[in-house]
Order: C-alpha cells, then structure tokens, then sequence
C-alpha cells in the first residue's frame, strides 16, 4: 500500500533530516532579509513540516504561523510552533494581507507539479502578503538532481525501522523522484512495510518568475547558499519576491 507523502515518514522524519542545520537556515534567511532592508513581525511560513525552524524564526516579538499540508508532519512539531495550520499553500485560509513576510522553504515549492498550481501558490501568497511584503521560497535544481540524486538509494536503522529511500531524476519531464520503504517491526518478529512515493518538478528560474510576475510579485534577487547570485551550477536557490507598494497619487 502505498501512503500519502509525508505521512508515514513523519514520525521518522526529524531523524532523516538530523543533518540539516535549522539554526543555520534561519540565519541565512533573516541576513536575506537584512540585505533588503525587511524587518517583518508577521511570518507564515508554509511546508513547515515539523516546525524545525519555528524556535528560530519566532523571536523579538515576531508572530510566527506554521503551515503544512500534512497535519502528520505538525503533529510531530506541535512542542515547536505556538501558531499552525493545516492548509494547501495554494488554497490559504487567511485574509488579505494578513502577513508581511512569507518563507517557503524545503523546496517545497517544487511540489507544485503543473503551471496552475505554481500560479495559485503564488497568486495566494501575493494576496495574503501586505504591500511592502516579501517571500522567500528556496527551490532544487538541475544541478542538485544531477549530481546527488540521478539515481541513489539509501539505507538507514532509525529507531528499530529500517527507511530504505530510492532517488531517481526523470530527465525528460524533469521531475524528481523520492521513493520511501519504511520496513516497521510488528511486534511478532515480522516487518510491516510502508511506502511513500515524493515527486517534485524541477523549474527553471524563468518560469517562478513568469508565475510571480503574473500575481504581482517581483523578483529581488536569487541566491546561492554564499549568498552569491545564483548560477545554472547552483544546486539550491533562495528566491526573494517582494509585493510593490501602493503609490499614492
């Protein structure tokens, strides 16, 4: 039987990503935000999985709202986060310019499988977005589904389950495939095996901008993890669009 993403993996999924540094993510996004001069106190920050950044983003009076599609994912992150939401970031349940700063990250965006649904998460976010307002939203590349995930497969022992995880990139539709086997022990020496099947489309640059411009964002920059501009051998991009301000006549 195959789960829905993120569902099984979710009480194994800190474990899996124990090699990321939260802390460190959140200071690169805040000096994101420093260089353009964007101070925000009110922050949605969507795919937030399990709330690892929460701690770290949610500080010096900022309001912070977590959301995700997998109310799995936030229920293993409930200790993290004081706010959250279990929404479809194409389909937000907030009102109009209910924030003045956006963060997408996890390269979550590139979930967004089909033209329309890159079109809603952005129409979405420039509307729940203040003018003045930003978003960043980090993004995977060519070059990181090239060199790491072409076609790999992993093994790890997390607590007595065995997560066995199959990489492989669909060159021709450029789409990113994560394929999961948990194998569970059943308590009568057998294993009960899970499956969650990830696809993510890796987009050009171009076409975030052209779903972006459509909704009124613009683009301000896009980073390389040194905080470079961003190049075709960039294996992750930050992308920061901004909601122009009301001039006044």
């Amino acid at each position: 039987m195959i789960e829905r993403p993120y569902q099984a993996l979710a009480a194994r999924y800190d474990a899996v990503m124990e090699h990321v540094n939260h802390a460190g993510w959140a200071v690169y996004v805040e000096r994101i935000w420093k260089l353009h001069r964007l101070s925000p106190k009110r922050l949605l920050e969507t795919g937030a999985g399990t709330c690892r950044l929460a701690p770290f983003l949610a500080k010096r009076g900022r309001r912070h709202v977590a959301t995700d599609l997998s109310h799995e994912m936030l229920w293993h992150g409930l200790h993290r986060a004081r706010e959250i939401a279990c929404c479809d970031f194409r389909a937000l349940p907030f009102k109009d310019a209910s924030f003045d700063a956006i963060l997408c990250l996890y390269d979550a965006v590139n979930y967004c499988m089909e033209r329309a649904d890159l079109e809603r998460f952005f129409a979405e976010a420039q509307r729940v977005l203040e003018p003045g307002g930003s978003l960043v939203a980090d993004v995977t590349t060519l070059a990181n589904s090239r060199r790491h995930f072409l076609d790999t497969t992993s093994h790890e022992e997390l607590d007595g389950v065995h997560v066995v995880r199959h990489s492989w990139f669909d060159s021709h539709a450029k789409v990113q495939h994560n394929d999961f086997h948990l194998f569970c022990p059943d308590g009568k020496g057998s294993f009960a095996l899970k499956r969650e099947e990830h696809a993510q489309r890796v987009w050009p640059l171009k076409e975030f901008d052209r779903a972006a411009a459509a909704a009124g964002l613009v683009r301000m920059a896009a980073y390389d993890d040194d905080y470079s501009q961003a190049t075709p051998r960039s294996e992750r991009v930050h992308l920061l669009f901004v909601k122009p301000k009301v001039r006044k006549r």
